[in-house]
């Protein structure tokens, strides 16, 4: 019987040594969570990633059980999201344990073959430029 850790194991660098990358390094999936998460990174497929705090969250706004879409509300930024069996993701990102998501780029992954599987079809990010101004009515009620 083989050593079943033994991929996991440390080797000496060099050329004869290569291991191949872990399995599934190169398959599309939706998103990961982790017990102690700080910020959200959003993994667009042809922007830059974003990585907002949790601190600064303010709601999720979602389709209740059917887990098609969800809008992240954030003091400066909106981030809306549509795909399917976004239900696991959606009670994750309640309890703040979601390490990133990331939208499906063609280009990079085959499309996955199981259909109950989370899957982000898009990620549209709206970023407040600035915050609401006072009008001139209410500036002149302020002292």
């Amino acid at each position: 019987m083989g050593d079943p850790l033994a991929e996991f194991r440390k080797k000496p660098v060099g050329p004869a040594t290569q291991t191949p990358s872990p399995k599934g390094v190169d398959e599309y999936v939706a998103f990961d969570a982790k017990d102690k998460v700080d910020r959200l990174r959003i993994r667009r497929a042809n922007d830059p990633t974003r990585s907002p705090g949790y601190a600064y969250l303010l709601d999720i706004v979602y389709d209740g059980p059917y887990g098609t879409n969800f809008v992240l509300v954030y003091t400066f930024l909106m981030v809306m999201v549509i795909g399917k069996n976004l239900q696991h993701l959606i009670t994750a990102l309640e309890m703040g344990t979601v390490d990133f998501i990331q939208e499906f780029d063609p280009d990079r992954w085959e499309k996955p073959t199981d259909e109950k599987a989370p899957f982000i079809e898009s990620i549209d990010v709206v970023v407040q430029e600035s915050a609401p101004s006072i009008s001139e009515t209410e500036r002149g009620t302020l002292h």
